[in-house]
């Protein structure tokens, strides 16, 4: 007779959990666009042999070999196809999953390990990065994969050569060919080691160092390459709120998972499990967490920026597993319970608050070219004029993948401008394939109003992805001054501008605005020197700059009385007249706190002056990002007369519109 064992509750649990994993991160897998990251990888992929990939493909990208590696086979066998690009990183995930439950289960008990395990399942953190094939979920399955091990060897195992010891190098291994902040969490793990080894394993244990080394010895060039490249030149030091920003991303930026976590801490406090000996393991989980965060920002601060909320992936299940680590072993049927409760809650968060298969399923590229297309089959290309701003080689890729965009004739003469253009970030602007001009990050306003300046188009489109030069912004208001179409999707947007009032136009909902038109005193602003009536915009009345004023009249206010929130943008206009046609003077967005500048932006008036007008218009948009502590910040709108410039200014406007809330991350 067959004797069947009895259905363990907890490992039905587990596999759910697993399952609910699976699904969170396989749900329409083939309709994940590729992130600009995923494209940047993956055309470095193509060379014909493993040196060149070397040479060119990593060296100098300031990541290790090994997930580059990797695509290069993948895409030698599925091409850039995203299901199967993707698909391997898709497991990553899953068994990031299985092994934060096994951590927390040998670390603490079974229920920490389940309910550790179903946080991981569901936060957004772990379930995005699962769906990117770069080096952040695979080093994370990479370090749990080691740490598990270590833990086994270190604390379980009385062999002084055992598997547990050759899992342990095995993933220190993988760890440090996959990213340098998982290479960091090895060089942690290794020395927190030495404080718990048996005196009998030392030398065992020393020496899975030092295999570890000689694995690597291999990579030590490109690592000293990565080092004298130092960190990223495009990006930001960390401030000091850096750490609060990244526990709210860990939690999804939610309220409901906040007081979800408080309460689990908080009860299971209450009814702690009181065995000492599990200490060691909370000293390791804030030693395993909280180290990479300090090192990485440490250096961000001293050398150069390497800290993104991506490169601590590696290390944050420890925080998970440290917040649920006082809970006792509970019955299986309290696990379900629990289970239940937090992938509820965390999956509302995901889907409803996050809109993560929403947005994160939706590419700013293909978005920007489809949009252009739409008003191009809309009102004839003859009479729409297009700006599109993004990535060269993507959007050649997706104008020869997607038969659906633009016409051939159109389609055809912008990959052929494209392959001429040296810029990786592009911009470039037609109305007709007769007529197109390309543009970079270092175009000035008067080479845009040059091209603006030659549009005869009653409408004009401008999308971009990834990345947005300003200036345009700031300017086509004064050719397209009827805003009728805005799409805002993650780190990319489009628009639709109309020279004339639309009949039916749909007016964009204004949140606060002023205006100064000198005619009276207008709250909240300061008081105009010289009034005059010599020249005349509308109405009786302008102010007039001397040389001697180093400000014009200021608008100021408490922040919170005029933004909502940091996803709301500003817009500032103000028309000038200048006798002389020149007028080297800023209009200057500030905000302050306690008289100190935190952030500022501006426009030199000079850069719209148009020689065919007397009146000319300066306009500035800026959209909010990261203002911490808003209740104690001042904001002000002003010119500043830097080099004591004579001009008349009038129609002084201020508005605050509602921005991209996914502008910068979602």
């Amino acid at each position: 007779m067959f004797k069947i064992n009895k259905i363990n509750p907890n490992k039905v649990i587990l596999f759910l959990i697993l399952i609910l994993a699976g699904i969170l991160r396989f749900y329409k897998l083939n309709e994940v666009p590729f992130t600009y990251d995923e494209y940047s990888a993956l055309f470095r992929t193509q060379y014909n042999s493993l040196k060149d990939l070397i040479n060119f493909g990593v060296a100098g990208d300031g990541h290790p070999a090994g997930i580059q590696f990797l695509l290069y086979y993948l895409v030698k066998l599925f091409g850039f196809n995203e299901f199967w690009i993707k698909f391997l990183f898709v497991l990553f995930g899953i068994f990031s999953v299985l092994y934060t439950y096994k951590i927390g289960k040998i670390w603490f008990n079974e229920s920490v390990g389940i309910l550790s395990a179903t946080f991981i399942a569901c936060l957004q953190f772990n379930v995005m990065y699962s769906q990117i094939a770069r080096p952040y979920i695979s080093g994370l399955f990479f370090s749990l994969f080691m740490i598990y091990n270590w833990s086994q060897y270190l604390f379980y195992s009385n062999k002084k050569i055992d598997k547990y010891l050759a899992g342990f190098i095995l993933g220190a291994i993988l760890c440090a060919y996959n990213h340098y902040f998982s290479l960091l969490l090895v060089i942690i793990t290794g020395f927190t080691g030495l404080f718990f080894i048996k005196k009998e394993k030392i030398i065992h244990y020393l020496s899975s160092g030092l295999i570890i080394f000689l694995f690597f010895i291999p990579h030590l060039n490109l690592l000293f390459l990565a080092m004298k490249i130092k960190g990223l030149s495009w990006l930001d030091k960390p401030d000091i709120f850096f750490f609060s920003d990244y526990i709210r991303y860990i939690f999804n930026s939610s309220i409901i998972i906040g007081i979800l976590i408080i309460t689990i801490l908080i009860w299971s406090l209450l009814k702690r499990d009181k065995d000492s000996e599990k200490n060691k393991f909370r000293v390791i989980s804030i030693i395993l967490f909280i180290l990479p965060l300090i090192i990485g920002y440490s250096y961000s601060i001293l050398i150069k920026p390497v800290i993104q909320f991506s490169v601590l992936i590696f290390s944050f299940p420890f925080l998970i597993i440290l917040l649920v680590s006082w809970i006792k072993e509970l019955p299986s049927h309290k696990n379900l319970m629990f289970t239940i409760l937090i992938a509820t809650i965390t999956c509302f968060s995901l889907i409803f608050e996050k809109k993560h298969y929403k947005i994160f399923y939706q590419s700013g590229f293909v978005e920007i070219l489809k949009d252009d297309t739409k008003w191009l089959k809309k009102y004839n290309p003859e009479n729409v004029t297009s700006i599109l701003s993004s990535n060269n080689n993507i959007i050649k890729h997706l104008l020869k993948k997607d038969t659906a965009l633009f016409n051939n004739t159109i389609k055809i003469s912008l990959i052929d401008k494209l392959n001429k253009q040296k810029d990786n970030l592009f911009i470039f602007g037609f109305h007709n394939t007769d007529s197109i001009a390309c543009f970079n990050e270092n175009t000035s306003i008067e080479e845009y109003k040059n091209f603006l300046d030659s549009q005869t188009t009653d409408y004009l489109y401008f999308g971009w992805a990834h990345h947005l030069d300003p200036k345009i912004l700031n300017i086509i208001p004064n050719y397209y001054p009827y805003k009728i179409y805005t799409k805002y999707l993650y780190n990319s947007e489009t628009y639709l501008f109309s020279k004339t009032k639309p009949e039916t136009k749909k007016t964009s909902r204004t949140l606060f605005e002023t205006y100064n038109n000198f005619e009276k005193e207008s709250p909240l602003w300061s008081t105009c020197k010289n009034i005059s009536d010599s020249v005349s915009y509308k109405g009786d009345y302008v102010c007039f700059i001397s040389e001697n004023s180093e400000f014009s009249p200021t608008f100021q206010s408490k922040f919170n009385s005029v933004f909502n929130n940091n996803s709301e943008y500003l817009y500032a206009s103000v028309k000038f007249y200048s006798p002389k046609n020149t007028c080297n003077a800023f209009l200057v967005f500030s905000i302050e706190s306690k008289n100190r500048n935190i952030k500022w932006y501006k426009v030199n008036l000079n850069d719209f002056i148009d020689n065919k007008q007397k009146w000319q218009a300066a306009n500035l948009k800026v959209q909010l990002n990261k203002i911490h502590l808003p209740f104690n910040k001042t904001v002000k709108v002003y010119i500043w007369n830097l080099n004591h410039e004579k001009f008349f200014i009038d129609d002084f406007s201020i508005k605050i519109y509602p921005g991209n809330k996914n502008r910068y991350s979602y």
